[in-house]
């Protein structure tokens, strides 16, 4: 993953959480999606465990009645955008736009915290001042499994469950952009034998593991990977 990590700041994009307790917080990106995203809340219940939905504010006008078992079964909402473009390549206007409407968008699912987290994790110091803002964390991630490639779910089991700890914020995904990988069958998979697992370990909201503890803020910088939106197979 290309980013800048240049040090602890107040004003930093939060990674994870520093706290004595055995807790982590799991995070989706790129839903709801109505195929994929109730099958990740039937293994979440399976296990009791909690979870923070970083959600497209276009998906959530289409599928109201998957974020309506999202908001009833406990688990957080965060911002990640109306039309999920990389923030470092559009100007600040747009950046601003994009806020408010997945804003209006979750409005009927009141949340103790405003959470963000950036598309692509791009970001520079323009989209984190909008950001701020706006009122808003940032939330990157001290752990993901890079399920939104071509992997088995073996290896993305075996990424979470070796490489959890206590405090970590773990980053995967409900739906992505690719359609060549467009299956979440091998994450959630692999999230149904990572829950199971690490039993050592409680998962629950990013906001319950901020209040936890002290979080570990980051300056992250990450640049727009353009061979890689070049190479994506989208649905027209």
């Amino acid at each position: 993953m290309a980013l800048g990590a240049l040090g602890a700041t107040s004003f930093g994009t939060i990674t994870a959480v520093r706290t004595t307790e055995p807790l982590c917080a799991i995070t989706f990106d790129g839903g709801p999606d109505e195929h994929w995203t109730p099958q990740v809340l039937d293994v979440l219940d399976a296990h009791g465990a909690k979870a923070t939905f970083f959600v497209i504010g276009k998906y959530v006008d289409a599928h109201p009645g998957v974020m309506q078992r999202l908001h009833a079964a406990g688990h957080a909402l965060g911002n990640h955008t109306y039309d999920h473009p990389s923030f470092p390549l559009v100007d600040g206007a747009q950046r601003r736009r994009e806020l408010r409407a997945c804003a209006t968008a979750l409005a009927p699912y009141q949340q103790a915290r405003k959470l963000f987290r950036p598309p692509y994790l791009d970001q520079d110091l323009g989209s984190r001042l909008d950001s701020w803002r706006l009122g808003y964390e940032v939330i990157s991630c001290s752990l993901h499994a890079t399920d939104w490639e071509d992997r088995d779910s073996d290896a993305i089991a075996g990424d979470l469950i070796e490489g959890a700890k206590p405090g970590d914020v773990i980053m995967l995904h409900d739906a992505v952009c690719d359609q060549r990988y467009r299956s979440r069958e091998a994450m959630i998979e692999a999230l149904d034998a990572f829950l199971t697992h690490r039993t050592d370990l409680r998962f629950v909201t990013v906001d319950a593991l901020l209040r936890a503890g002290r979080p570990r803020r980051e300056i992250w910088f990450k640049r727009p990977n353009l061979a890689r939106f070049a190479s994506y197979e989208r649905v027209i």
